[in-house]
């Protein structure tokens, strides 16, 4: 039976704090600002501003982590807009400033000062190239000999803006040990252990919600979403006491399954799929085990697949079985499917603190899927308690690369780079040491091609692909259909879960896309793929049908297509070149023209076995008013083929024979293109 308990029990958690580092971000002209996550109380920590600055803007992220126009703006003509620490800091090595300027412009000078010493300066020059003033940027001032006091800072801004969004301080103040357990994404099943505290998290960038716990007031017959903070790398989540389960390993008829209790909220409660024969449910239930009904449906198999995703089948008897994020769902939610069709899952373990002794972590290097032959990524280097540098290296080298080979003791950004010009899945291993602290962290990628669409098509399902560039034939709601010189196929926009949005709400007949992908499935004989990413929409043309073939079937499906002398008999029927085809009114069109050849324009589709064409539109052929009217289109003695010499004058009219229109006179049949049909 279900256990319905509704009173939560809340769980410390402390600060993190990065050794050795202390990083202030600035949120307000008055510069208040937080430590990491943690807001100053502008008392004990935080800044007293010393002259009030123009404005604050929240910025954003870019695709490759970038921050965008993010921080405490000083315009042109200000001086002094600055604040001074309430924190005194002891033998402070180095001062990082985060900032960015305006699009095009901005000029200047920022001033840094520790205690009583001489002041330091970085010039702010106009960006080298037009647009790149707003990304945030790194500037940093190194003290030979350790300075210790207030630490105070000014900006003069000469040209335009220029916007301060971090302040990270390197001293001895800083250097305190690890004080907050971490939540690592799981990359390899047998990372899990007994009595593992996980979070089930998205595996979707940009998608930030994890799965919170079962309350029927809110969840009915599923489990709502809730925020989660990631990482920028996605490959750590911070903790939230409302989406933690204990994770237990169970032996089930001699394999080894699991087990997932919210033994938090609920003492014994387990997740359960308990969907039966026809629901997509995920619940909590004070069982594992239900004999008669939904069998073993506590117990779940796992599976780690490259770049960390999980499938988490149940081993129970109900028809839904994988655990997956339902974007599309109002509110958003996670449940269990018979297929990987909606948005995939991935697991976060907890690591145990790492207390006062001497240390190194850094996160694991998770490129995922990428078609770019080159590119790289920066990871954050913890540090603590250390006396000597941290020397960096790879395992094989042979595809990655590092950019530095030692590290502050304190920790520092490491960038990692790859060159993979051919497809394929590659490994390799950073180690970090320094006197006898030592860590190895997995840089995993998996790079492919983009693929011709008769390439997409031939590949098996749920397989994340990425299209060469195609061009939108016809759009319709969430159906947007594709074609490049190779073939034809569906792409269905279940859009961002995060902000709700169709990938393709903007697109248009005759647009071009690049960009695409997404996970494969063959539908019931259409082939498709649901977008994962926001694909680029180039410059709208003119896109034309193909002519149709003599014969259609499940090879054109999705194909753009002209049916000539088409007769639609019904509205779910109609005649082309003697064959009968399934119609649906599937573009939703207020009426059709029926029981006269017309030029129809279809989508091909194929529902359940059965060839079926997409209406979506029709042209009616000028009415004949002579066949002998040299200027009739219908008239075959106006054809090439000198049937004027055949006709006999107002004795031709037009017929239909198995719903193809032909021209009837005394000399024998023509088609409306003038050649005779024998």
């Amino acid at each position: 039976m279900k256990k319905i308990l509704f009173t939560l029990c809340s769980m410390l958690v402390s600060l993190t704090m990065m050794a050795g580092i202390t990083t202030y971000t600035f949120t307000s002209k008055e510069w208040k600002s937080k430590i990491d996550a943690t807001v100053c109380d502008g008392t004990t920590d935080g800044w007293k501003c010393d002259s009030a600055a123009s404005e604050y803007s929240a910025g954003r992220s870019a695709a490759d982590g970038r921050l965008y126009s993010c921080g405490v703006g000083v315009k042109k003509g200000t001086s002094t807009a600055g604040a001074t620490s309430v924190k005194e800091f002891t033998d402070v090595r180095r001062v990082t400033i985060n900032f960015c300027q305006n699009s095009s412009n901005g000029k200047g000078v920022i001033h840094v000062q520790v205690g009583s010493n001489s002041e330091q300066t970085i010039t702010v020059n106009k960006p080298a190239a037009s647009g790149e003033g707003v990304w945030n940027r790194d500037s940093i001032i190194l003290y030979t000999t350790p300075q210790s006091g207030k630490i105070k800072f000014w900006v003069d801004c000469s040209e335009n803006a220029i916007y301060i969004n971090t302040i990270s301080i390197r001293s001895a103040a800083g250097s305190s040990a690890f004080t907050m357990d971490s939540y690592q994404l799981v990359t390899d099943v047998n990372q899990l252990q007994d009595s593992d505290q996980v979070i089930f998290g998205v595996s979707k960038n940009g998608v930030n919600y994890i799965m919170g716990y079962f309350d029927e007031y809110e969840s009915v017959n599923n489990i709502h979403a809730i925020a989660g903070k990631y990482s920028n790398d996605r490959n750590t989540v911070e903790p939230d006491d409302r989406a933690i389960y204990t994770l237990r390993i169970a032996d089930l008829n001699g394999q080894k399954s699991f087990i997932f209790q919210d033994e938090i909220r609920y003492e014994e409660a387990y997740l359960v799929a308990s969907g039966g024969k026809t629901k997509n449910r995920l619940a909590l239930w004070t069982d594992v085990v239900d004999e008669k009904t939904y069998g073993n449906y506590g117990y779940w198999s796992i599976v780690i697949e490259n770049g960390g995703e999980a499938v988490i089948t149940n081993l129970g008897n109900s028809v839904g079985k994988i655990i997956q994020y339902n974007a599309s769902n109002n509110p958003t939610l996670f449940a269990c499917y018979a297929d990987r069709s909606q948005t995939p899952v991935c697991l976060y373990r907890r690591t145990e603190a790492i207390g006062d002794v001497e240390a190194i972590v850094a996160p694991f290097v998770n490129f995922g899927t990428m078609i770019e032959p080159t590119g790289k990524r920066t990871i954050a280097v913890n540090a603590n308690k250390l006396t000597q540098d941290i020397s960096a290296t790879l395992k094989h080298g042979d595809i990655f690369s590092l950019s530095a080979a030692t590290i502050d003791r304190d920790g520092d950004n490491l960038t990692i780079s790859y060159n993979a010009p051919n497809v394929g899945t590659y490994i390799d291993t950073l180690v970090l040491s320094s006197g006898s602290a030592t860590t190895s962290v997995s840089i995993i990628l998996h790079r492919l091609a983009p693929m011709a669409i008769n390439q997409a098509v031939t590949q098996e399902d749920y397989t994340i692909v990425y299209l060469k560039d195609v061009v939108v034939t016809k759009k319709f709601d969430n159906y947007i259909y594709v074609r490049d010189e190779t073939g034809s196929m569906l792409l269905f926009d279940r859009g961002n879960g995060e902000t709700g949005k169709r990938f393709g709400a903007d697109v248009k007949a005759g647009d071009p896309l690049s960009g695409v992908t997404g996970r494969y499935i063959n539908y019931f004989g259409v082939p498709e793929i649901s977008p994962s990413e926001q694909f680029k929409i180039g410059k709208n043309a003119e896109v034309l049908p193909e002519e149709a073939p003599a014969v259609i079937d499940s090879a054109d499906v999705c194909r753009y297509l002209l049916l000539d002398s088409a007769v639609v008999s019904s509205w779910t029927a109609l005649t082309y070149k003697g064959k009968e085809y399934a119609v649906t009114n599937k573009f939703n069109l207020s009426s059709f023209t029926k029981d006269v050849p017309t030029k129809t324009y279809v989508i091909v589709s194929y529902d359940y076995d059965v060839v079926t064409l997409y209406i979506v539109k029709q042209e009616n052929y000028s009415e004949p008013t002579d066949p002998t009217d040299p200027t009739d289109p219908t008239d075959p003695t106006d054809s090439e083929e000198g049937l004027n010499n055949t006709s006999t004058g107002s004795n031709a009219r037009l017929i239909m024979r198995d719903g193809v229109v032909l021209v009837q006179t005394e000399n024998g049949l023509y088609t409306l293109q003038g050649e005779k049909i024998l």
